[in-house]
């Protein structure tokens, strides 16, 4: 953490933009050698004195070639995106609508629903009074007001009026005046001497409303009122009735009311959205209340699984071999679990071989971070397009390890990571809540020291030193082009360790199919193929394992 700056320097196209040879290690580029010739790529340095960003064109003996797009995070932060890098064209658009993913990494923190109706339905109540009030009332609606003595009930109207148009005006104002204490205070003398101008607001009127309240005319004009009120209401109770009875019928019956004036008709409203804003109020309070003791023993006392090696700061790649989007959603179906915690459970499987073939123990559990970005965060260009826009908050949780020598199955390790999973998303409602606020609006990096968010995040990545993230495709079973029109077969995303993270997994969604990207520290080469090997194998077993009911 600090500050970054970069030196404004000559644009190269050769350092930018690089063909590189189609030969590794004295052997043509193939299928069976790319993942290695990626890796040593990565593994180099980017060129000094060059913007933090590099195309690799990588060249094979199919048909077909690679795009190796390296860029510096930080560039992020500033109006960039990766898409606008990308020699890609946008993909088509089927649907205007809203997308909303269906992973249990999104809406962890449940937004309320009822109370945004609630408060939209006494907003549009309250209008529709207030508006009435103003037709009767508001000398500016009314110009015969202005002409006659007010009785004091209606000067008192003028008067609540003019006190909420003042409020308006001043709040309107306040984006144009000067901030200062005496130039708000001078404004708000001179709003309150137009309104109040306006509507003939003066002591005088006040003192005459109240004499003409009290001539003997209008004490019996006032009386006839009330009298033709209470007739009307007698004769039009039938009436009333009639309409209170059809609503209560309709309410009952159909399901729905048609006599939304009606008293049934506003307890149909009201009492179903007060009822369920009140139960969400309930959540919040409780969610918040509980959140200290959950942080704590969520993330802060979470155990250390893992021995950390000294990271060199090198990086290196992997990645599995595609599984068909169908397939998971069969066996999700199946299982009646989610797509992310059937690819979860394959990596539970991987990380057991890798930790068996470098000799370390295998724990019952490895703490995780869980992360999900749409793929906008990647392919999306433009100006309008914020990369933070399409990241959710994080999540941690602890990876059940399938261990094959304590008799553990496919299908055993997969109900406990539901499990699991499960939990972290009951208990860490508010610490998504924050890390989106960071994420969107810098919240923490604003108020609290740097220092400290720098010992906090190591002190963090040294617990969860393995993290996963989920970027799912806005666009599924859609492919993308090339700027000179060939077929984009495939997509791999890889964000890399931070801290004292030195694992970092990607499940890749792109067009039908799901690959898991691996980026760890170059100190776990060779070894960190395993963490790729076999990964959709694993992910099919799951599928033969399904029990058959006959």
């Amino acid at each position: 953490m600090g500050i970054y700056a970069w030196e404004k320097v000559e644009f190269d196209l050769e350092k930018q933009f690089t063909l590189v040879p189609g030969v590794f290690q004295n052997r043509p580029v193939t299928e069976f050698n790319i993942q290695e010739y990626v890796s040593d790529l990565i593994a180099k340095y980017m060129s000094q004195n060059t913007s933090p960003w590099h195309i690799a064109i990588i060249p094979t003996l199919e048909n077909h070639h690679y795009i190796l797009l390296r860029l510096h995070h930080i560039l992020l932060n500033e109006s960039l995106n990766i898409g606008d890098l990308l020699p890609l064209i946008p993909p088509t658009r089927l649907n205007s609508g809203f997308f909303t993913s269906r992973s249990p990494l999104v809406n962890v923190f449940r937004k309320p629903k009822f109370i945004p109706l609630l408060q939209e339905h006494l907003a549009d109540d309250l209008s529709n009074h207030w508006n009435e009030f103003l037709s009767n009332y508001d000398p500016l609606e009314r110009i015969e007001l202005l002409k006659k003595y007010l009785t004091f009930p209606q000067f008192l109207a003028v008067a609540i009026i003019t006190f909420i148009a003042i409020i308006k005006e001043f709040r309107r104002g306040l984006k144009v005046i000067k901030t200062d204490f005496f130039s708000r205070y001078k404004f708000l003398t001179c709003v309150i001497h137009r309104e109040t101008r306006k509507r003939d607001i003066t002591i005088s009127n006040l003192l005459r409303s109240v004499v003409v309240s009290f001539d003997p005319r209008n004490i019996l004009r006032d009386y006839l009122k009330i009298m033709w009120s209470l007739f009307y209401l007698v004769i039009s109770l039938p009436n009333m009735l009639f309409s209170e009875l059809s609503a209560l019928y309709l309410c009952i019956f159909q399901g729905y009311c048609s006599y939304p004036n009606t008293f049934v008709g506003i307890f149909y409203t009201y009492i179903p959205l007060i009822y369920n804003a009140l139960k969400e109020i309930v959540y919040i309070l409780k969610t918040f209340f509980y959140a200290p003791k959950n942080i704590f023993s969520q993330i802060l006392c979470q155990k250390e699984y893992l021995q950390t090696v000294t990271l060199s700061g090198r990086k290196c790649v992997a990645w599995s071999e595609p599984i068909k989007t169908k397939n998971l959603k069969d066996i999700s179906n199946a299982l009646k679990v989610h797509e992310l915690e059937i690819l979860l459970n394959g990596i539970s499987v991987n990380l057991s071989k890798y930790l068996n073939q470098v000799n370390h123990t295998i724990p019952e559990e490895i703490a995780i971070s869980l992360r999900h970005i749409n793929s906008n965060y990647i392919f999306a260009s433009g100006t309008n397009v914020r990369p933070e826009d399409s990241c959710a908050g994080i999540l941690f949780m602890e990876l059940p390890i399938l261990n094959e020598e304590r008799g553990d199955t496919l299908l055993d390790n997969l109900v406990k990571v539901k499990r699991n999973l499960c939990e972290s998303s009951d208990k860490q409602q508010v610490s998504y809540l924050l890390s989106i606020l960071q994420t969107k609006f810098g919240v923490f990096t604003k108020i609290l020291p740097t220092t400290f968010l720098a010992v906090y995040l190591r002190y963090l990545s040294r617990k969860f030193a393995v993290s996963v993230t989920e970027v799912s495709s806005r666009y599924p079973n859609v492919t993308q082009r090339t700027l000179w029109g060939q077929e984009v077969e495939s997509a791999i995303y890889w964000r890399p360790p931070q801290a004292n993270i030195s694992i970092s997994l990607c499940l890749n969604e792109y067009a039908d199919h799901v690959k898991l990207g691996v980026m760890c520290d170059a100190r776990l080469v060779p070894n960190h193929a395993l963490l790729a090997r076999n990964f959709s194998i694993h992910v099919e077993e799951m599928k033969q394992a399904i029990p058959v009911v006959k």
